[in-house]
């Protein structure tokens, strides 16, 4: 370093710092507090723990109220997942015989929304007239199915009588 800097950096501190008798602050006065009375009726005390303890609750009831939809929600996709699994095969298998045969891809693109619809629980059952309901079985029949797959369908699209 530069002995110039060195110079300054002392020459600085020196007329910067005031004496060591006016860097301490004298303390400050002693303070007397007095806590202030509770001035509040009986009634205003009793009404604000009332308060309370309905705001606790209702922090509880809503607590309760969030598991539970939670757990309708966790058990309605659980469920949701459940079936599409269930006709996953039956869709990829029609889906690869689509592109060979027309009345698979027919039956294909009618199926698949019906399905998806009861997949998503927005349907139980399709009710179809009795020609287009044997015509699909037939259809059905022709390609691999698992027979529990076949099951559950034939409970989803049933004859209108």
């Amino acid at each position: 370093m530069d002995a110039s800097f060195n110079d300054f950096d002392n020459l600085a501190d020196e007329e910067i710092r005031p004496p060591f008798d006016e860097e301490i602050r004298p303390p400050d006065d002693i303070k007397r507090e007095k806590l202030i009375q509770d001035t509040r009726s009986e009634f205003d005390r009793e009404m604000e723990e009332a308060l309370y303890l309905s705001m606790q609750e209702v922090r509880e009831e809503e607590i309760k109220n969030h598991k539970f939809e939670e757990e309708i929600f966790n058990n309605y996709i659980k469920e949701q997942n459940e079936r599409r699994e269930l006709f996953r095969d039956l869709l990829i298998n029609m889906n690869k015989l689509s592109r060979f045969d027309k009345d698979i891809k027919e039956l294909y693109d009618f199926l698949d929304p019906i399905i998806e619809a009861y997949c998503n629980h927005y349907i139980t059952r399709y009710e179809l007239d009795k020609e287009t309901h044997d015509k699909i079985f037939k259809v059905l029949k022709t390609i691999r199915v698992n027979k529990n797959t076949l099951d559950i369908l034939k409970t989803i699209i049933i004859k209108n009588s």
